[in-house]
């Protein structure tokens, strides 16, 4: 009699050294209920939010960052984004008795991966449950770390 998990286990894939566990891999989208999506992935949106929803999204964008992935949706649009590092940056100018808007502004390098017009259009990548997987990752020779981070994708535009 053989050991079936043994047997699954010797053809089973080693995740890469630096890959993120699947617990750990979150894709966040955040939607807002009015604004639009430019074609290229463009947008200057804003939503009023509550102290509960604010405290889901900086959860989500946490957990974003560790997944190096983040999506934004509108009713006109959706786009998915490889983020990485950037700047915060706080600003606060109070009025005469001390009280004022205090600004939180996270600036994230990101790259569009996927961008469409319509926001009930199936994703790509972990949202449709589809891969982003070159085709020359497929035919030709360079070294699978030059695919890292959707580095590949030349125009998200593009179905």
């Amino acid at each position: 009699m053989t050991d079936d998990s043994s047997e699954a286990a010797e053809g089973a894939i080693e995740p890469a050294e630096n890959a993120l566990p699947p617990e750990k891999l979150n894709y966040p989208e955040f939607v807002f209920e009015e604004g639009s999506i430019d074609a290229d992935g463009g947008f200057d949106l804003t939503e009023g939010m509550k102290r509960d929803e604010i405290v889901s999204w900086l959860r989500e964008l946490a957990d974003g960052l560790e997944s190096h992935d983040i999506a934004v949706e509108s009713p006109d649009g959706h786009v998915t984004f490889g983020v990485g590092t950037g700047d915060v940056r706080m600003q606060f100018d109070p009025d005469e008795n001390h009280q004022g808007t205090l600004s939180v502004e996270f600036g994230l390098k990101a790259k569009a991966m996927f961008v469409s017009d319509d926001p009930t259009r199936r994703k790509t990548g972990a949202r449709g449950k589809t891969g982003f997987i070159p085709l020359s990752m497929l035919t030709d020779d360079k070294p699978p770390e030059s695919y890292r981070c959707y580095s590949w994708i030349r125009d998200p535009t593009d179905p």
